[in-house]
Parts: structure tokens; sequence; C-alpha cells
């Protein structure tokens, strides 16, 4: 998908909730808060010499089409009408890490050392300074009670203090974890689980209908819910 698409369906998921799928009810939005970090741009050697050279090539994050796409989206963000972006940090350790399948395959004798190619290798790299400023949003947003609900993207559980946070304030703590599984435990730490049908967003926005059908997709709109009962802390 373009950048363009990108934000596009990031919309459309947010009215959907805004509208409670295509129900008469409203609810008015205070402000969109979008966490990520820039992606990294630095030049670095690839750990393994090719075959035929002296010297191991140079990757250049910047030139990649992930980097490039990634800064779009970004640009793309920042043009919203009443979106905020936050923006966190990338920290690497300045090496280059075996992968989860070449290590498997090197412990069991699968392929050896010499075998292996730049393509069983990934630079390490990390997200920081997002989760702190998704928790003193939240905690703001909730001391000061500027509004009534919180509705959450994500799928790990690193939200849970803001969450409680928001929780105890009176707030209620939805999540739309874009239908992944999540862990039963978080079930918990929020007032409520919605999914829309983002397979009919993406049909909408792109103008075809996907190639293999997701036994959940349908042409309505209609959510996928969890329980939600507001549940005592």
């Amino acid at each position: 998908m373009t950048p363009k698409q990108v934000v596009q369906v990031l919309n459309c998921c947010i009215k959907r909730h805004l509208n409670d799928g295509n129900s008469s009810i409203y609810q008015h939005l205070y402000r969109v808060f979008y966490y990520d970090s820039p992606p990294l741009n630095i030049k670095v050697h690839y750990p393994l010499v090719n075959s035929g050279e002296t010297n191991p090539r140079v990757l250049d994050f910047s030139k990649q089409p992930e980097t490039i796409h990634r800064n779009e989206i970004l640009t793309e963000v920042k043009k919203q009408r009443k979106f905020a972006l936050r923006l966190g940090t990338i920290k690497h350790d300045k090496q280059w890490k075996l992968t989860d399948d070449a290590l498997n395959n090197l412990l069991k004798g699968i392929c050896k050392f010499e075998d292996l190619t730049n393509n069983d290798f990934y630079y390490s790299m990390r997200q920081k300074g997002v989760d702190i400023k998704l928790g003193v949003d939240i905690a703001s947003i909730a001391q000061e009670r500027l509004v009534d609900k919180i509705v959450l993207f994500a799928g790990d559980s690193d939200f849970v203090p803001a969450a409680k946070l928001a929780r105890i304030n009176g707030i209620d703590f939805v999540l739309d974890p874009l239908r992944n599984n999540i862990d039963p435990s978080l079930h918990e730490h929020i007032d409520g689980l919605v999914s829309y049908d983002l397979v009919s967003i993406l049909k909408d926005i792109l103008g075809k209908s996907p190639s293999i059908i997701p036994e959940w997709w349908s042409e309505g709109t209609r959510p996928k819910k969890a329980k939600g009962q507001r549940r005592n802390q």
C-alpha cells in the first residue's frame, strides 16, 4: 500500500470506533496520538564477504525501500487533522545477530557456519522512548479527565500501567488489536476488546477483494467484540 493508503486505513478504523460501526451513535474525537520511531538511516558493513569479493558490502539503511516508505507514512501522519505524532528513537548495538532459523539450523547440524550468508543475519536494533510517551500522554489525559473513552490500537502488554491509571480515573479503556490474538491476561486490564472488519476497509480503499478470504471476513462492518462490561480494579 502507498503511505496515503496506510493513513486512509487508519482513519477508517478511527471513524468506525467513533461511529460504533455504522450505528447512529457518534463520539467526539479529542485527538489521535500516533506513536512510532523514525527508521534507522545509518550505513553499516554486512557481516560476511560475498564470494569473489574482498570486502563486505555496505548497507545504507536510508536508501532501503522500507525506510523510505516508513518516512513517507510519518510525513502523511503529520498532515492529518487532530493527529499528534509522538516519536521515539531507534537504538542499535552496532552488531549483526543470527536469525532464529539460522541459529537453530546450526545447533541441529543442518548447516555449518561456512554455509551462512548475509541473509542469515539481522542488524540488532530496538525502539526506545515510545512506551514512556504513551504513558505520559494517557496519564495527562486521565488526570485532567479530557476524555471519557480511550481506544488504543496495540498488540502487546506495554500499555498495562497506563491503562490501569486511565481506568482508575473512570475512563473507558478499549483495546483494538486489529484482530490479532492477544494474551488472555490482558482482558483484566481493559474495558473492552473491539476490532472492526479490517479486510472490508482494505477492500474499499484498494478497490478489490482479498485473494484469500479469512473465515471471519464479511461485507459488513460490525465489530468483533469481547465482553465489554466494566471490571473492578
